[in-house]
């Protein structure tokens, strides 16, 4: 902690800030509340790289109450004092003096100065600490109340399209609006994951499939009729929904199935149809339904964020049942994705291997899965980091959009499929110890925005694979992670 008396302090005292000693039990974030700012402007204010490391009596430097409000910005290669006043449209003079900088020409990359809250959008967030959220109606109220229990400031509400507009123009929103409402009440920023075209507007893709694809999802024929819908969820949500994850998995068959026949399909002795001869899968197909929903929010809601689908953990391509996912991550920015969102999703799922461990030696009790480096939490975000380092604008950040760890302990509503036996590797106290590391690994990162722990209540909704992961089990019961997740220090919600 810095010395109060300190030539530093001194100064900054001079251009609008004051004194704050730190009381019993106050918090950072409830600090930053009291003071119209942010954490991460306090945490620059005052050198704190942790901000669960603060103790009653320390003295911190914050914004007088009369001034505007403060948020912090990243000084990047290459900036200027005089390009950041354009783009935030301030002035050199208020950087200066809200900064205590004596020397215009002296700012370094990675430093971190203040900006006026007032000056543009373009201002990092808040990091959004995220739980994923399954709507029901009748349990509203309670996942309500446990979404209140665990602290988060940002909530992802699973959406399926197909549910939402069973035919064409006749919707059914009485779910996900009870629980938006209930949500934006609370004050928590909220993310909807919108995928899975429903069959009328996919017909002639699914009438004729074999059976097994039958279940599968997939685009729109028409992705202009994925445009009208968007159109009509963002503006029924605008100025409350912040931001949309446009699709799930698009690199995986499950969620792709875009069905190509080089001849008319058939039906067999069986009375079932054969597998389609190709499948149009691939970063271009992806990027152009993207550009059709980030158009359509836009056009109507332009303050909400557009972020790109995350991506199945995927070490093959067959351009079939899957494309690799640095393969498709790569072709998605060069077929032109930042133009079409405003951050990056990644996924994170198929493990049980620890999220503080590199690849690729065998962890302790995991007996399979643990070879690729798409098993690794660490791994996978450097992956992304590198990929968009070579490829994307440096101020694209990365949303992990899905992250979590499965367990066959307490209840579940089934027993793991073949595939999935590597959820039998991980036991309840793992599953919220590593929920917990994965979190201080994410917030580390600069380059990271948020992390969004996968989920709540997948039990209740009756969805057995996602029961595994659940932080309620299908009893009803609290897992460990439900606990230690809600203890994890978390920044504050922001509001609007």
């Amino acid at each position: 902690m810095e010395d109060p008396g300190s030539a530093l302090m001194t100064e900054r005292l001079a251009v609008g800030l004051e004194r704050y000693t730190v009381r019993p039990n106050d918090a950072l974030y409830t600090i930053a509340k009291r003071f119209n700012t942010s954490v991460k402007a306090l945490q620059s204010l005052n050198d704190l790289r942790d901000p669960r490391l603060l103790f009653a009596d320390d003295v911190l430097l914050v914004p007088r109450l009369d001034k505007a409000e403060v948020a912090a910005y990243l000084i990047k290669p290459g900036d200027s004092l005089f390009e950041i006043a354009l783009r935030f449209d301030t002035t050199v003079e208020d950087l200066l003096s809200l900064n205590g900088i004596g020397d215009r020409d002296h700012i370094v990359s990675g430093q971190t100065i203040l900006l006026p809250q007032s000056a543009g959008s373009a201002i990092r967030r808040e990091f959004a600490h995220g739980i994923t959220l399954f709507p029901k109606l009748e349990s509203t109220p309670e996942i309500l109340r446990r979404v209140k229990e665990l602290g988060v400031n940002w909530a992802k509400i699973e959406v399926s399209w197909a549910d939402l507009e069973p035919a064409a123009n006749s919707f059914a929103f009485d779910d996900l609006d009870a629980l938006v409402a209930g949500l934006d009440q609370l004050g928590i920023h909220i993310l909807l994951n919108v995928y899975a075209a429903p069959q009328w507007s996919r017909r002639s893709y699914t009438r004729q499939l074999n059976s097994l694809l039958r279940a599968n999802s997939g685009p729109p024929e028409n992705l202009e009729v994925f445009g009208s819908f968007m159109s009509v969820l963002a503006a029924r949500y605008a100025g409350i929904v912040d931001a949309y994850e446009i699709w799930k998995s698009p690199n995986l068959l499950k969620y792709w199935t875009a069905p190509v026949y080089e001849l008319p399909p058939t039906m067999g002795a069986s009375g079932d149809y054969g597998f389609p001869d190709k499948i149009k899968i691939g970063a271009a197909y992806y990027v152009d339904l993207l550009k059709v929903a980030f158009e359509a929010i836009k056009s109507v809601d332009s303050g909400a964020l557009v972020i790109t689908a995350g991506l199945a953990p995927v070490g093959f391509t067959d351009n079939y049942n899957a494309v690799e996912t640095g393969a498709f991550l790569g072709d998605m920015i060069r077929e032109g994705a930042t133009n079409y969102s405003d951050g990056i999703g990644a996924l994170f799922g198929a493990s049980a291997v620890p999220p503080t461990l590199f690849c690729c030696e065998q962890p302790p009790g995991v007996d399979t899965h643990y070879e690729s480096h798409l098993q690794y939490f660490r791994e996978i975000l450097y992956l992304y980091r590198d990929i968009l380092s070579r490829n994307a604008p440096d101020d694209i950040p990365i949303y992990i959009t899905q992250a979590g760890w499965g367990t066959t302990e307490g209840s579940n509503l089934a027993i793991p499929a073949s595939g999935l036996e590597w959820l039998k590797y991980t036991d309840q106290d793992e599953q919220a110890l590593y929920a917990a590391q994965a979190y201080d690994i994410a917030y580390g990162l600069d380059y990271i925005e948020g992390h969004f722990l996968y989920n709540l209540n997948g039990c209740a909704v009756g969805d057995s694979e996602a029961c595994f992961f659940s932080l309620v089990d299908a009893a009803g019961a609290d897992r460990p992670a439900f606990q230690t997740f809600a203890e994890i220090e978390k920044t504050a919600p922001t509001q609007g």
